[in-house]
Order: C-alpha cells, then sequence, then structure tokens
C-alpha cells in the first residue's frame, strides 16, 4: 500500500487561497488553508512534485510527529522517540529551524538546541555516529512548530526557500520575491494567454515570472536541489520520471519589461535566458516618465519603489504615476504593489484592493481600471 503523508506548504499572508489552488490542480488531497499555510495530504510524488511545480509556495514540510508539552524537557523525551534513522543517514548534515510561541521557551534557538539534542542521541542510542549540525547549508532540515503545549516536528522537503528558483544572478538592490511576483500575477486574473508590461522591471522578476506562466516551465526546472534528495528513502527514478514531463506551450504574445536604469536590464537579461524564457521577454531600458503604450498591451502590472526604499522626491513620483496612467494608458487594466501611503499619492480610485506582504513590509495590490473619458479615475 502506498503510504500517503500529512502536509503542509507554507507562503506569504495573502496568497494561501491561490497556494490551494495551485494544490489542487496538482490533484493533492484534503487541502485546507491556514493562516500563511495550506494543508494536504499526498504520497511521495507528491511531495516531490510539490517542490518542483508550485510557484507560490515557499516551503513543503512533512508532518512526522504531533505531541503535547507540559515541561520544556517534553521536549527532548518526545523527539528522542522518534526513530530519526530511519529519515537520514548520520553521515548527513542537519539543521533546526524553529517558530515557538509558548510560555515553556525564552527563544526559539532554545526549543532548537532541545531537539537537536534529542536527534544526536538517537542515533547514539542505536549505535550509529553523531550527526553533524550545518546552521549555513545543511542536507537535512528539521522544522519545528511550538504554540502553547501543542510541538509539531516536521522535515523540511525544500531544503532553501522555493522562491530561489535558480534563476537570479546576486541581489538586485530590492528585488521582489519570485513567489510574490507569481502569487500577485494569479491574483491579478491574468489569463497567462496576452501581453503585459511591467514598466519598472528592474531586475525583471514580474515580468520573468509571467513567461515562465505562459509558456508553462515548472520553476523547478531552472535547476535547483531539494532537501529530500537527501533522505534515506529518496527515490531518484521517482524524481526523474517528475522532471522528464514537459508540457511546455508555444506563446503567440511577448512579455514586455523597462526600467530606467541599464544595469537591471542587463541583469533582466540573463535572468530570463536562466529561466528558459528569453524568447518569450523584452526588457529595454526606459523612463515610465515618456513610456508609450504598447499597441495590443492593455495590462499593466509593477512594483515602484516604496517602504523602505522611500526617498525624498517619492510623493512627486507617484504624483507623476498616477498622471501618466491617466493620459498615456486609457483603456488598461493596471496593478500596483505598493504601500498605502505611497498609492494615495496616485490620485487615483482603485477597483480592487488586496492586503499583501513585501517580506515583513505591510502593503496593498491594487487594481486601476483606467477608462477613456470621465470614468478615467
Amino acid at each position: 500500500m502506498i503510504e500517503t503523508y500529512p502536509l503542509v506548504a507554507t507562503t506569504y499572508a495573502g496568497l494561501e487561497e491561490v497556494l490551494a489552488q495551485e494544490l489542487l490542480e496538482l490533484n493533492a488531497d484534503d487541502v485546507q488553508v491556514a493562516r500563511r499555510a495550506v494543508y494536504f495530504s499526498g504520497t511521495t510524488e507528491m511531495i516531490y512534485k510539490a517542490n518542483y511545480s508550485l510557484r507560490t509556495a515557499l516551503k513543503v514540510l512533512v508532518n512526522i510527529r504531533n505531541f503535547k508539552i507540559l515541561r520544556v524537557d517534553d521536549l527532548y523525551h518526545q523527539a528522542l522517540k522518534i526513530k530519526w534513522e530511519q529519515y537520514f543517514d548520520s553521515d548527513k548534515t542537519f539543521a533546526v529551524q524553529s517558530v515557538v510561541f509558548s510560555d515553556l521557551f525564552n527563544n526559539s534557538m532554545f526549543a532548537s538546541l532541545k531537539l537537536k539534542d534529542a536527534i544526536v542521541d538517537r542515533f547514539r542510542k542505536v549505535g550509529e555516529k553523531r550527526p553533524s549540525v550545518d546552521a549555513r547549508n545543511p542536507q537535512v532540515v528539521v522544522n519545528l512548530h511550538i504554540t502553547n503545549n501543542a510541538c509539531t516536528v516536521s522535515l523540511d522537503s525544500s531544503g532553501e526557500s522555493l522562491h530561489k528558483r535558480g534563476y537570479r544572478l546576486g541581489r538586485h538592490e530590492a528585488p521582489i520575491s519570485e513567489v510574490l511576483a507569481a502569487g500577485m500575477l494569479k491574483l491579478s486574473g491574468w489569463d497567462e494567454q496576452s501581453t503585459l508590461t511591467d514598466p519598472m522591471c528592474g531586475s525583471g522578476t514580474i515580468a520573468i515570472e509571467a513567461a515562465m506562466m505562459a509558456k508553462n516551465v515548472l520553476p523547478g526546472e531552472v535547476g535547483r536541489s531539494y532537501a529530500f534528495e537527501n533522505w534515506k528513502d529518496y527515490d531518484p527514478e521517482l524524481f526523474q520520471r517528475i522532471k522528464a514531463v514537459k508540457n511546455h506551450r508555444e506563446t503567440d504574445f511577448m512579455i514586455y519589461g523597462s526600467d530606467i536604469d541599464r544595469r537591471y536590464i542587463n541583469t533582466a537579461f540573463q535572468h530570463a535566458e536562466k529561466a528558459l524564457v528569453d524568447d518569450s521577454v523584452i526588457f529595454k531600458v526606459a523612463d515610465f516618465k515618456s513610456l508609450e503604450k504598447k499597441a495590443g498591451c492593455d495590462f499593466l502590472i509593477f512594483n515602484p519603489p516604496y517602504g523602505e526604499r522611500i526617498q525624498t522626491g517619492d510623493e512627486a513620483l507617484y504624483q507623476m504615476i498616477g498622471e501618466k496612467l491617466k493620459h498615456g494608458f486609457q483603456d488598461t487594466e493596471v496593478w500596483i504593489i505598493s504601500t498605502n501611503a505611497c498609492l494615495k499619492w496616485l490620485g487615483l480610485k482603485p477597483a480592487v484592493k488586496i492586503p499583501l506582504y513585501n517580506g515583513s513590509l505591510e502593503c496593498s495590490f491594487r487594481k486601476y481600471e483606467m477608462y477613456k473619458g470621465s470614468k478615467k479615475n
């Protein structure tokens, strides 16, 4: 009988419903939306597919034990009962990542230490050598979540966050997460079959994620590794069969991106090539102030400077954006993510407002319908 596991995919606040829909499309079972997460169940194949295919997930966790604790040492004793030697070999490095909301622990590091000790002692107890801890680049990641006296111990099947597709070269000044970009595209209702423009594209993340969606290039195709490849029961043949399935689509339209800084545009070209979509995106150096609406393109989506990047003069920038949209992009659907404070300077009335977070920064993702004539605002 094929074993089914309780699983959870984590994401950003505001993207839970989008992620749930992705899981349903993957034929996951028992899909249930939670806060910044979606619970589901599936086989080993589903674990591999979820990591390889999901655009709006940050991690895929496999629940291996739930228990209650009344004292700090209860965590150690309960974790010692888990047969860790069945999950990974002692020659693999590991790390514990904890999220703790409990008066029993002063901080999450103390809880992580208790679980780490239990894992190490379990290997010793069964006559194996002590596995090494590697906090920076572990081969196996154990996730601990404590709320009051309820503990959940999981294996992190992803390893590095899934927003790290593998196409980004270094760091742009203030990049938008690949997961957030994909989530915004899905929330906007873009049909994945028509042209769109990001007029302040930076290093190209939104445009590239759009092109990947349009061509059905899966996030895992770009090339990265996953923590489950270091597990004892890893099935390389199964994973290879999953990777061998390509359902790419031909596109008869282009995705456009522009930015005032040539360095970002050069980087965007490199990112698009690495992401296997350089034949579907066109980047150019252009100031939004002088940008003309592209014929046949009635969909704009972008993230102007905001929040921690806000500087003197940005009020004028947003006022310029609002005026440009009114007069230069009539009959266009526009989606912008920024802070509430910045968006009020646009002088436009939003048709839709969706609360989102960019990292820890509270934002609003808003739709503006630019009409000709009296309804332009």
